[in-house]
């Protein structure tokens, strides 16, 4: 079958889990959000279970994709969990960036700062879904 993949369900939830902490501490005062604040036009909507769910879910979509995709190239231990996270960042957030520098309105830093979070998150979830082979 062309498609037989095995979705290891503990690893995609404990991937999951790690890059929203992450994400809760990159955008937190302990790292980027006084910066993030610093170049928000307006004022922001309050934050709600809603907003959360949501993120929670696009952030258990990717660990989904990736395992999919660390599965297909059957990658194996960290070091190669590495290097597809990588490889992830540098297909969708370096497109992504290109084309947000030149249409986009927001700062430059706001845009390094959510592309090195992403980056980070790829990597995290890769090595992760790739050392629990």
């Amino acid at each position: 079958m062309p498609f037989d993949i095995a979705l290891n369900i503990p690893g995609i939830i404990s991937a999951a889990v790690v890059c929203f902490a992450f994400l809760a501490l990159w955008t937190s005062d302990a790292l980027f959000g006084p910066l993030l604040r610093r170049f928000r036009t307006g004022t922001p909507a309050p934050l709600t279970l809603a907003k959360f769910g949501v993120q929670g879910s696009v952030v258990l979509l990717f660990c989904v994709v990736m395992e999919v995709f660390v599965d297909s190239i059957g990658a194996v231990g960290m070091n190669q969990g590495v290097y597809v996270g990588v490889a992830v960042w540098l297909l969708i957030s370096l497109m992504h960036l290109t084309v947000s520098f030149r249409f986009d309105l927001r700062s430059m830093a706001v845009k390094g700062i959510y592309s090195a979070y992403f980056l980070v998150a790829s990597v995290i979830a890769a090595a992760l879904l790739s050392m629990w082979r």
